[in-house]
């Protein structure tokens, strides 16, 4: 889990609810009433698990969060049937218990319902301001397993399933969610132990200045130093992360852990003053929060956002969600530089990239996979090119593995590029090594 149980509530007074009962208990209550009924009666276990709690912990502290816990659980035992009973079953989540009681129409009615009040706003005037969501798993006996453990772990994994789908949704356990589910729910648990254990780890792949012959800046790419696995690249876990919306944490630590760098480094290296760039996927830049999250960060760590490059993949959403706009157009009119990473050399992107509020644009490596006969491809280069440059715009090119590519690039007027040429991805003390060495001197030689 995110963090360790030594804060579950032992007594009375620092119970969730004055109702809540101990978490050995509950799990005694159920036992017992499986073999009092055995395959004759009926039970049903509801695990509501709150969305983003590592998010809100780091936001709010955890004493806040532990009054967001206590204050949902107040919310929700008003919707229970006199019969049934709850604990606080992990940091994040409560687990509810009613015992014959497995009608599926009512058991679903009360499932939205706990949704609905969940995600309602908060009446504490100390909580007013902080929304929450939750995702919930329904296990029923005997359908969903024949004793607790094997109810609990088909519990979990309906949870899974809901968090997995973006949270704010209820899944019930049937038999064939095990297979496929259980491999992808373990492979989770597995990225929030290392999330708790600090595996995950920011890489930087350097960015050269053609014209200066000095490095220019280095973009920020989360690795996974698996235990066993070695690193791991971002297309092992992000889509995870993703999905299950832990993708916003993960964010925000990298742009702090990546600004803390950069400011080291320009301490050590006064004369580069690099800047260091990070990707947001489009998960969140759809969070209403990320612009005020990111812009809390940089004046707390009293950054410098126009060295501060924020990359967007699909550029084109720009004007078709609201949400997406008005984080892109808070974050610029903060001072950090919005770059287009990827970008296609089409027409429909040339004629768009010139109504949208980019710094930067990132030309894609399939801008490199032909780079002759190619007259089409050469005159959007060159009508893109003028317009960047007309507009000091900055244009950087990825993906020059060879020096016929850096080559072309320098060619067509393109002052900036990365790829492995010059370096892979480097870890921090490869980086430092990368930039005393001052090797991409020779590399960026004219002399052959």
């Amino acid at each position: 889990m995110f963090l360790n149980f030594k804060k579950y509530f032992k007594d009375k007074n620092n119970s969730i609810h004055e109702r809540a009962i101990p978490k050995a208990q509950i799990l005694k209550h159920i036992n017992k009433h499986i073999r009092r009924v055995g395959n004759f009666g009926t039970a049903t276990l509801i695990l509501v698990d709150i969305d983003g709690f590592r998010n809100l912990i780091e936001m709010y502290g955890e004493d806040i969060c532990n009054k967001v816990l206590k204050e949902v659980a107040s919310k929700l035992v008003v919707l229970l049937p006199e019969q049934a009973s709850f604990c606080q079953l992990r940091l994040d989540g409560i687990l509810f218990f009613i015992p014959d009681e497995g009608a599926q129409s009512k058991i679903e009615k009360l499932c939205k319902k706990m949704l609905e009040v969940v995600r309602s706003p908060f009446m504490n005037e100390e909580l007013e301001n902080i929304h929450v969501t939750a995702s919930i798993g329904v296990c029923i006996y005997p359908q969903s397993g024949s004793v607790v453990k094997e109810l609990l772990d088909n519990l979990d994994l309906a949870t899974f399933v809901s968090k997995r789908g973006g949270g704010n949704k209820v899944t019930s356990y049937y038999a064939t969610l095990s297979d496929d589910e259980r491999e992808n729910m373990m492979y989770y648990e597995e990225i929030r132990t290392a999330i708790q254990k600090k595996e995950f780890v920011l890489y930087y792949q350097p960015i050269l200045d053609f014209g200066n012959k000095t490095i220019f800046g280095a973009e920020a790419l989360m690795r996974w130093n698996h235990p066993t696995k070695g690193v791991l690249p971002p297309q092992d876990f992000i889509q995870l992360l993703e999905q299950t919306g832990d993708i916003h944490w993960v964010g925000k630590w990298g742009i702090e852990r990546m600004i803390r760098f950069q400011q080291m480094t320009n301490m050590k290296y006064p004369d580069l003053q690099m800047v260091f760039s990070l990707n947001l996927c489009l998960k969140q830049l759809l969070n209403p929060d990320l612009a005020k999250d990111l812009i809390e960060i940089a004046k707390r760590l009293n950054a410098d956002p126009s060295r501060i490059m924020l990359e967007i993949t699909d550029f084109m959403v720009y004007e078709k969600m609201k949400v997406v706009e008005a984080n892109i157009t808070r974050l610029k009119a903060f001072g950090f530089k919005i770059a287009v990473d990827g970008f296609p050399i089409d027409s429909q992107s040339v004629l768009a990239i010139q109504t949208c509020p980019v710094d930067v644009v990132k030309l894609g490596r399939v801008f490199l996979k032909d780079i002759t006969n190619n007259f089409s491809q050469e005159k959007l280069l060159v009508n893109l090119l003028d317009y960047c440059h007309k507009n000091k715009k900055i244009v950087v090119c990825e993906g020059i593995e060879t020096k016929e590519l850096l080559n072309y690039t320098i060619e067509h007027n393109i002052h900036y590029g990365s790829g492995f040429y010059f370096a892979r991805a480097l870890d921090i003390p490869s980086l430092m090594n990368f930039i005393e060495g001052e090797r991409w001197k020779q590399l960026l030689s004219t002399e052959e």
